[in-house]
């Protein structure tokens, strides 16, 4: 069976998930500090949010593999995508 036919494992889950999540909060952060620049500002705000519609779908594919109630090392499967920072290895 092939690599994309059989999806992500469950750790490649959780790795996928704390990358978006750090790159969202990087593009936030940027966008903070370059508030003097209204536009870019809002562009950098904008680029985070547009990975909302990446992590959706990443997220029900978690959920069809590890179950609704389930969870990636130790972290409850809507936390991977979603969660807070804390569920992110620095």
């Amino acid at each position: 069976m092939s690599r994309a036919r059989m999806g992500l494992t469950l750790s490649e889950h959780r790795e996928v998930g704390a990358m978006l999540k750090r790159a969202r909060q990087l593009l936030l952060d940027a966008a903070h500090i370059v508030g003097c620049y209204e536009r870019q500002s809002r562009q950098l705000r904008d680029a985070a949010n547009a990975l909302r519609a990446q992590r959706d779908w990443l997220e029900q594919r978690l959920i069809e593999a590890a179950g609704e109630n389930g969870s990636v090392d130790g972290v409850h499967v809507r936390d991977v995508y979603f969660g807070t920072m804390e569920n992110v290895d620095a």
